[in-house]
C-alpha cells in the first residue's frame, strides 16, 4: 500500500481516498491538461485558487505528436525530497515549527536507500562543543566550520522533545541508557570526550513517521526543481506506478536524496557499489543546471565487498566484505595480512598500493581469508557480513571457511561527497532550496546527515514561515514535463538503448578511477563523457512507450543527471593535484596542505562546467 493511502494526518495508518487525503493534509491538489512538447502556459484547476496571483492563464498548444498530457499540482509549505534519515529529521523539525510538510520518495517508502536495508546507523558528538570544531567523526577537515558550529548549537541545546541526540536514543540506540531519575548515561568508555548512539534502525523511524501529520508520496521521481525568477518554488516529476506528471509547489524545499554512486555502477551482474541504483544525483544535477555549485565531487567513501561469485557481490545483504573496523583478515594474493596494523577508517590507500604493486588478484582487488576459527568472532568480522558465511554454505555450497579459500574483494563506493553547496544556514545558492549534505565534507559521512538534516529542516521551516506564496509561471513546469515526455516518445530509428549508455559511462568511469587515477586516465574519461553527451544522448531511445512503471524511461531520464555528476567527479579530480583521504592520484601521491586544503566546486558557466578551488567559510 502506498503512503498516499495510509499516511493520513490522523495517524494510525487509516486508509482514505485520494481527495479526502489531500484535503485532510492541508494540501491543495489540482489537475491541468495540455498538449505535449512546446506548451507555454496552462491553468491548474480543481481545488487551487481560480483567481489572484496563484492563477495562470488558460492556454493549449499542440505538441509534436498531439498527445494530450495531464499533470497534478500539490501545494505545501515545506517539501522534503528523500525520506532517509536526513529527510525524516528535516521533516520532523519543519513539522515541529508548525509547517505543512510533504515528503517525496523515489522508491517505496520504507524500502528505499539505506532504509530498505534497515541499515544500523551510528551518530557521534562531543561531550562539549570545542572551540575549533576540528575533530573526527563530527566534522571533516574541509567542512564549512561555521555551518558545523550552527548545527552543533541547535542539536545540543534544543528541548528534549526535538533533541536530535535523544531522538536516536528513543529510536532504539544501544549505547545510551535511561536511568530511573529520567537522566541518561553514556555507556561507552568514559574520558573519550565523545558520545555515541549506536544501532539506530530505519524501521523505527519510518514507523514513527506513519503516526505523524506528515504526508509521504512515494514512487515519485523528481526530474527537476521548479524555479521561478531565480527562486526554488518546489519540484517537478512523475509517479512511476501510474505515469502521472506531478508539480509540487512549496515555500521551501529540502533535498536529502543521498549519495550518487552509480558512476561506479553495474560492471558485471552486480554493481561495485552497495549504494542503491535509485541514487543517480537527480536533484543535485537539477540544482547544478539552475546555477548551484557542486562540491566534494572527487571524494567517495569506500570499503571492500566480495566480487565472486558475481551474482552475490556488492551487498551487505548477500556479500561478504570488510570496512575500516574489520580489516584483520584482508590479505594479498600471497596470503599476507597487510591491514592488521591499520587504525584508520579509510583503508583504500593500502589496498590500492597492494593492487598497483601486483599483489592483488585477477579480479583487480585483494582477498579476505576467513579460514581462521577466530575470524568470525564479532570483533573481527562485521555481523552483517559474517551472517552470510553460513548462507553461502547452505544455499550455494560455498564454504569460505574451508582451508585455502580466499574471498575475492574489491573497493566499492558506499558514499559520495558530491552534492550542491550550502551555506551556514543549510541553504543553497538557489533561494528556497536547502540541503542536508552539501557542507563541503571530504567524504559523505552518513552519521552527520541526521544532525544536518534537523538543522536544514529548521531553517527551511523558518524560511517558509516568512515567505509569501510565490506567483507561479506554470510554463516552466510544463516545459520540463514536455522534456521528459520527449525522451519517452523519441523515435527509435538508429537509437541507442539507455542501459547501453549507462554501462558505457560506468565502465569508462571505473577504468579511470580505480584502483587509482592520474591525469591521462582522467582526460580519457572526460573525452568519452563529452562524446557520450554529443553523440549518444541525442540518440537515446526508449523502446517501451508506456507511462506505467516504465523503468527504461526512468533510466533514460537518470542518464542525463548521472553524466553531469560523473563529469563533476572527473573535472574536480583533474584540478586536485594531490592525494587526500580516499582520493588517490598516482601522479600526485601525497597530500598538499599548502595548496589543496580547500574544497573544489563545479559550476555551470556559459553552458560549460567549470571546476574551481573553493575556500570554506570558517568559524
Amino acid at each position: 500500500m502506498s503512503n498516499e493511502e495510509f499516511n493520513s494526518p490522523a495517524g494510525g495508518g487509516a486508509r482514505v481516498s485520494r481527495r479526502q487525503f489531500f484535503k485532510a493534509g492541508g494540501l491543495f491538489a489540482g489537475t491541468a491538461l495540455f498538449a505535449g512538447a512546446g506548451l507555454t502556459a496552462c491553468a491548474p484547476q480543481g481545488e487551487l485558487p481560480a483567481t489572484g496571483e496563484d492563477a495562470a492563464p488558460a492556454a493549449a498548444v499542440a505538441g509534436a505528436d498531439g498527445t494530450m498530457l495531464t499533470y497534478s499540482v500539490y501545494d505545501t509549505d515545506v517539501l522534503v525530497i528523500g525520506t532517509g534519515f536526513g529527510g525524516m529529521a528535516a521533516a520532523m523539525q519543519a513539522m515541529a515549527k508548525g509547517q505543512r510538510v510533504l515528503m517525496i520518495d523515489k522508491a517505496s517508502f520504507g524500502f528505499s536507500g539505506a532504509q530498505g536495508m534497515n541499515w544500523d546507523q551510528e551518530v557521534t558528538w562531543p561531550d562539549e562543543a570545542p572551540e575549533s570544531f576540528e575533530f573526527s567523526n563530527f566534522n571533516d577537515t574541509l567542512a564549512n566550520q561555521k555551518l558545523v558550529k550552527n548545527v552543533w548549537e541547535m542539536v545540543g541545546n534544543e528541548a528534549e522533545a526535538w533533541n536530535a541526540m535523544l531522538w536516536w536514543v528513543r529510536m532504539g540506540g544501544t549505547t545510551w541508557n535511561r536511568l530511573p531519575d529520567g537522566s541518561i548515561e553514556n555507556l561507552i568508555s568514559a574520558g573519550q570526550g565523545v558520545n555515541l548512539v549506536q544501532r539506530g534502525f530505519s524501521r523505527h523511524h519510518t514507523d514513527l513517521m506513519k503516526t505523524l501529520p506528515i504526508t509521504v508520496m512515494d514512487n515519485t521521481m523528481i526530474t527537476d526543481l521548479f524555479v521561478n525568477d531565480g527562486q526554488c518554488v518546489g519540484a517537478i516529476g512523475y509517479h512511476s506506478l501510474t505515469g502521472e506528471y506531478r508539480v509540487f509547489r512549496a515555500k521551501a524545499t529540502v533535498s536529502s536524496v543521498g549519495a550518487c554512486c552509480q558512476m561506479y555502477g553495474w560492471l558485471d551482474v552486480h554493481p561495485v557499489s552497495m549504494n542503491v541504483p535509485d541514487n543517480t544525483g537527480d536533484v543535485d544535477a537539477a540544482a547544478y543546471r539552475h546555477g548551484c555549485s557542486l562540491i566534494g565531487n572527487e571524494f567517495f567513501g569506500v570499503d571492500l565487498i566480495s566480487v565472486e561469485p558475481s551474482s552475490l557481490g556488492a551487498s551487505f545483504n548477500a556479500g561478504i566484505g570488510a570496512d575500516g573496523n574489520h580489516m584483520k583478515y584482508v590479505c594479498d594474493k600471497d596470503g599476507n595480512f597487510f591491514m592488521r596494523e591499520t587504525d584508520q577508517y579509510d583503508v583504500s590507500r593500502a589496498i590500492r598500493d597492494t593492487v598497483l604493486a601486483g599483489k592483488g588478484g585477477e579480479h583487480g582487488g585483494v582477498f579476505i581469508d576467513l579460514t581462521d576459527p577466530d575470524a568470525l568472532d564479532r570483533e573481527n568480522t562485521r555481523p552483517c557480513y559474517a551472517r552470510n558465511v553460513e548462507l553461502w554454505k547452505s544455499e550455494f555450497g560455498i564454504d569460505v571457511t574451508e582451508p585455502g579459500y580466499k574471498i575475492p574483494v574489491k573497493l566499492e563506493a558506499f558514499e559520495h561527497g558530491g552534492t550542491f553547496l550550502i551555506d551556514e544556514n543549510a541553504q543553497s545558492q538557489l533561494p528556497g532550496l536547502f540541503g542536508t549534505r552539501g557542507y563541503g565534507e571530504v567524504k559523505g559521512h552518513i552519521t552527520q546527515q541526521t544532525f544536518v538534516g534537523s538543522y536544514a529542516g529548521r531553517r527551511a521551516a523558518e524560511y517558509a514561515a516568512s515567505a509569501a506564496a510565490p506567483a507561479i509561471d506554470w510554463s516552466v513546469a510544463e516545459a520540463e514535463i514536455s522534456r521528459i515526455d520527449e525522451i519517452r516518445t523519441r523515435s527509435a530509428e538508429n537509437g541507442i538503448r539507455p542501459h547501453v549508455i549507462r554501462h558505457n559511462l560506468q565502465t569508462t568511469f571505473y577504468d579511470a578511477y580505480e584502483p587509482a587515477t592520474d591525469a591521462d586516465k582522467l582526460q580519457a574519461c572526460l573525452d568519452e563523457i563529452e562524446r557520450i553527451k554529443s553523440e549518444d544522448l541525442p540518440k537515446m531511445t526508449v523502446m517501451d512507450k508506456s507511462v506505467v512503471w516504465n523503468r527504461e524511461w526512468r533510466d533514460a531520464i537518470e542518464n542525463y543527471n548521472l553524466i553531469d555528476m560523473t563529469e563533476a567527479v572527473i573535472r574536480a579530480a583533474m584540478l586536485r593535484e594531490e592525494s587526500r583521504d580516499t582520493f588517490y592520484r598516482t601522479d600526485f601521491p601525497e597530500p598538499d596542505e599548502e595548496n589543496w586544503h580547500a574544497s573544489i566546486t563545479c559550476t555551470l558557466k556559459d553552458g560549460v562546467m567549470q571546476a574551481e578551488k573553493f575556500e570554506q567559510v570558517m568559524a
